[in-house]
């Protein structure tokens, strides 16, 4: 049994294997006597680390951070999230504006003349707007 109990401790160590199956598998105990082993070795303490609630893995408490060295990077956002919709709006309000404006002219409107223009402002209001709005929705959805 103490054979299996420094190749227990051997494989957590050395070989960095933390799934409880695993080091069943390579010991050749049942899942129950690891977990057994492994809390025996603990309290003599040989190991440590910590057991999951589920008991299906052990995380040594000792581990080794990387020499390697880390490197800066920027973060680039994808160019869905970077889309300018800034003339759709301009677009958007301007026709918007040219509509009201046609309202209150047809409000005010004495003759058929000014009744003429004023549906006019509407339709080149209605057109702006909904140009604005189609450069707005024009963003790519993301792929």
């Amino acid at each position: 049994m103490e054979d299996k109990s420094e190749l227990l401790t051997m494989l957590i160590l050395q070989e960095n294997i933390s799934a409880i199956v695993i080091l069943s598998e390579r010991t050749g105990l049942k899942t129950d006597d690891v977990v057994d082993m492994i809390n025996e070795l603990m309290s003599k303490g040989r190991l440590k680390g910590t057991l999951t609630e589920d008991g299906s893995r052990f995380f040594k408490s000792s581990v080794k951070v990387s020499d390697a060295r880390v490197i800066p990077r920027e973060e680039k956002l994808p160019a869905f999230l970077s889309y300018n919709t800034k003339p759709g709006k301009v677009t958007a309000i301007v026709g918007l504006l040219i509509l009201a404006s046609g309202g209150i002219v047809t409000i005010l409107a004495t003759d058929l003349v000014e009744q003429n223009f004023a549906v006019l402002l509407i339709l080149i209001g209605l057109v702006l707007l909904l140009l604005g709005l189609y450069f707005i929705a024009r963003r790519g959805s993301p792929s």
